[in-house]
């Protein structure tokens, strides 16, 4: 791999994803040549930002690229492999939990994946800190992906199939979980003519702490690490309106304390 050379790009997607990682390459000094999706006017958006062309035909994929780059949704990319023919660049995509191995039955020599662990919206991301997982197919793949990641990001990171699932995993839950639990705290404060904004000091409280500490466990508060059960039936009494509501906090209740709870009067 020669480090000196203006690699190619072409992009597959032109959604949060690519929308964010594109104009970073770019800036790294790669040369985005192609960005192609279903959606044109995206496409044509994103193009623009990073000097490439646009299309949304799958079967105008340029031939001539060193690395095609997939980040649509998981299901796909299945689709996309099936209805594109690739160069001999090399193919990666950006997907949390598709295994690598759905790349092997295709006719593609080099492959990969680039994993970027982040919430991505619309707007730009500094990639200094955002983790970069990779996986290839061979030494090849890898060499150039991880050179790619270190353009990027300081923080870079060789991973399986198997434990970037895991990874994704634990992504969701500490975000997206942890951001849907925020929500029906506002919900049922909401329903009480109460203000969500009461709650911030200790959102901002409790996240901020979490970020100090390599095991949030130590930090846990409340009824369920108190092992106080009397607290928490009461709590699930209390939510008898909010069937779905109250089952989830049984659980997690359940999980805090590592026993099922003797929720006697309850029943959900």
């Amino acid at each position: 791999m020669d480090g000196s050379v203006v690699k190619r790009i072409a992009c597959i997607g032109s959604g949060n994803v690519a929308s964010s990682l594109l104009p970073a390459l770019y800036g790294a000094g790669y040369k985005i040549v192609q960005v192609c999706s279903r959606n044109l006017q995206t496409a044509q958006q994103l193009a623009k930002v990073v000097g490439a062309t646009s299309t949304d035909k799958l079967t105008d994929i340029n031939p001539n690229v060193d690395i095609y780059i997939i980040a649509v949704p998981d299901d796909e990319i299945e689709n996309v492999l099936r209805k594109t023919t690739f160069g001999d660049g090399i193919v990666v995509h950006t997907s949390g939990s598709t295994p690598m191995g759905i790349f092997a039955k295709r006719d593609i020599p080099h492959y990969g994946v680039f994993y970027p662990l982040q919430v991505f919206t619309r707007h730009s991301v500094n990639f200094m800190r955002v983790p970069l997982y990779v996986e290839a197919s061979d030494s090849i793949a890898m060499d150039e992906l991880l050179f790619m990641a270190r353009k990027l990001s300081v923080e870079v990171y060789k991973i399986t199939s198997e434990k970037r699932m895991l990874l994704h995993i634990a992504a969701v839950f500490a975000c997206n979980f942890s951001n849907h639990l925020l929500t029906i705290a506002a919900r049922l404060l909401h329903d009480e003519e109460l203000s969500y904004l009461s709650l911030k000091p200790l959102i901002k409280e409790t996240f901020e702490r979490a970020m100090q500490v390599d095991n949030p466990e130590q930090l846990q508060t409340g009824p369920a690490a108190r092992g106080d059960s009397k607290i928490v039936n009461h709590h699930i009494e209390a939510l008898a309106g909010y069937p779905l509501t109250q089952q989830i906090y049984k659980l997690i209740s359940e999980s805090i304390m590592g026993k099922e709870l003797d929720a006697k009067n309850v029943e959900l």
